[in-house]
């Protein structure tokens, strides 16, 4: 039996044994094909590469907020924009989320740009050149390519800066495209957002401008009743010249104090309207983002190698066997 199972464990020694040399003789033989393959391949590649457009990248980094009072109302902000996120979320992770939404990205495609493919401002729609005779299905193209080009990141490690960056054809453009998603943000931010002291100020404002009516009138009829009374001695006109002099203290009165309300609400809605800080704004940028040229060259290179190294393998391994099943069929 330990004969028996020696045996055999030589026979699979013997049968995972690689002969080295005739491999590198074979791939000797084969290395006109090698060579030939691979320029050829790699050849195209670079022909590929070169017909590629360039394009640039261009990036704004958005620091987090410094007010607090800011940061809790931005769940009722993304509510505004047609996006559900919970009350606990973080002010920082809203930014993503909200510059995504459509609220956003649909007066970014509409915009018109000065480009330098275009003699005449564009929009995005007329700058990617989507045809399509519905307008409806065009701007749903026009979005979802946008979506797709644009790349907005938050790090929380770095206590949540967030980057938003777009990559065209041209460094202009994409640097506007970058720049005008910001206004956007903060227009949004400073106009779409209610609190409740949005809601106070707008109150107190309403019962001012009552007061105020009311304070005015108290006056004129006071006015009106000094023309008619030159002379006031009798106990009913000076019973009713105070109280229209009582009128005019209580109406003062309120419109004061309102009045000072009114100041405090508005200074209060202000504090709760986020701040956009901006670190770097996005600017053209010089350099090329894509196509790594350089890197499609070289992987088209190592694998068309090693394609046709694997070809001339298989074709010595397999080809003589091949050539047998032939014979036995014919």
């Amino acid at each position: 039996m330990p004969n028996e199972q020696n045996i055999n464990q030589q026979n699979f020694d013997d049968e995972i044994n690689i002969d080295w040399s005739k491999i590198v003789k074979t791939l000797w033989n084969g290395k006109k094909f090698i060579l030939i393959f691979t320029s050829a391949i790699t050849i195209l590649s670079i022909i590929y590469s070169l017909s590629l457009p360039n394009y640039y990248k261009s990036s704004t980094v958005l620091l987090p907020e410094s007010s607090n009072k800011g940061a809790s109302g931005l769940s009722g902000l993304a509510a505004l924009a047609g996006i559900n996120v919970g009350g606990g979320e973080s002010s920082i992770a809203l930014y993503p989320t909200i510059i995504k939404s459509e609220t956003i990205l649909k007066n970014i495609i509409y915009k018109k740009y000065q480009t330098e493919e275009f003699s005449n401002p564009v929009n995005l729609i007329e700058y990617w050149e989507i045809e399509d005779t519905n307008r409806a299905k065009q701007y749903e193209i026009a979005l979802k390519t946008l979506k797709t080009e644009l790349e907005i990141s938050w790090d929380n490690k770095l206590g949540g800066i967030t980057t938003i960056s777009i990559s065209t054809k041209e460094a202009n453009l994409s640097a506007e495209i970058v720049n005008q998603i910001v206004l956007e943000l903060d227009d949004f931010l400073r106009t779409k957002k209610t609190t409740n002291a949005g809601s106070q100020r707008e109150f107190i404002e309403m019962r001012l401008e009552e007061v105020k009516r009311d304070l005015t009138s108290s006056e004129n009829r006071l006015k009106e009743f000094r023309e008619r009374n030159r002379q006031v001695f009798a106990p009913q006109l000076l019973l009713e010249q105070e109280r229209l002099l009582r009128d005019i203290t209580i109406n003062g009165t309120l419109y004061s104090e309102l009045r000072k309300q009114y100041e405090l609400a508005k200074i209060e809605e202000i504090k709760n309207i986020p701040v956009l800080n901006v670190m770097d704004q996005a600017r053209p940028n010089a350099m090329k983002d894509k196509p790594k040229r350089s890197t499609i060259v070289l992987s088209t290179f190592f694998l068309s190698f090693f394609a046709a190294v694997g070809f001339i393998l298989a074709k010595n391994i397999f080809g003589d066997k091949f050539k047998d099943f032939k014979k036995s069929l014919s």
